[in-house]
C-alpha cells in the first residue's frame, strides 16, 4: 500500500531483491543497457506493465505503475516520490511507449529512461513490430546527459522534484502480500 497526493492510498504491487551489482552494474551505460535488455526479453513473453526501478545500495525494488495509472493519479509525480526516498542511488521507467511524428504515433518502441539524484540520465530504447516484438534488425537508440543532450521531453527531472516538492513515497506492506513481480 502506497499514500500518495492527499492522503489517497493505493495498493502497488511492488517486487524486492538483494542487489546484485552484476545484475545491476553502478556504471551509467552498463546498468541502461541492462535495463534494456530486461524490456527486451520480457517482451518476448509479452507486453510487460510500464514499472519504475528503484536502485538502492544493497536492494532493488520494481515497482509496477498499472495501478498509479488506471487511478489517474500523476505518474511524474509518483516517479518523484520514489526519488525522494532515502539511499536511491537511481531511478528508471521501463516502458513501451509510443513513437510520435508530428504527434501522431507511427509505432512502438521498449524504452528505459534512468536517472540519478545529479540529474544524469541515460535514455534507450528501441523499435518494436505491430505484434510488439523487438526488431533484431534495428539498434538500440541512444541519448544521455553526458553527451550533451537535452533530456527528452516527459521524462526525468524526479530528483529535483522530490526535493523541490519534498515527496517521498510511504509505503505499508498489507497482508498477505501481493504476488511478487519477476526481475
Amino acid at each position: 500500500m502506497v499514500t500518495v497526493a492527499g492522503g489517497i492510498e493505493v495498493q502497488v504491487r511492488i517486487g524486492s531483491r538483494s542487489r546484485d551489482v552484476e545484475l545491476f552494474p553502478r556504471q551509467d551505460d552498463a546498468l541502461g543497457e541492462r535495463l534494456a535488455e530486461m524490456v527486451r526479453s520480457t517482451l518476448l513473453r509479452g507486453v510487460p506493465p510500464p514499472a519504475v526501478v528503484v536502485l538502492r545500495p544493497d536492494r532493488v525494488d520494481l515497482v509496477d505503475l498499472r495501478t498509479i495509472i488506471e487511478a489517474r493519479l500523476q505518474v511524474h509525480r509518483f516517479i518523484a516520490a520514489t526519488a525522494g526516498q532515502d539511499e536511491v542511488e537511481a531511478v528508471a521507467l521501463l516502458a513501451v511507449v509510443d513513437l510520435r511524428e508530428a504527434g501522431r504515433p507511427v509505432g512502438h518502441t521498449g524504452m528505459v529512461f534512468v536517472e540519478w539524484p545529479d540529474n544524469r540520465w541515460w535514455h534507450g530504447y528501441f523499435l518494436l513490430s505491430q505484434a510488439f516484438q523487438p526488431l533484431d534488425d534495428m539498434p538500440m537508440v541512444l541519448r544521455r546527459a553526458v553527451d550533451g543532450l537535452p533530456r527528452p521531453e516527459g521524462f526525468g527531472g524526479w530528483f529535483s522534484r522530490a526535493r523541490f516538492e519534498r515527496l517521498k513515497l510511504q509505503l505499508r506492506e498489507i497482508s498477505p502480500p501481493p504476488d511478487q513481480l519477476v526481475m
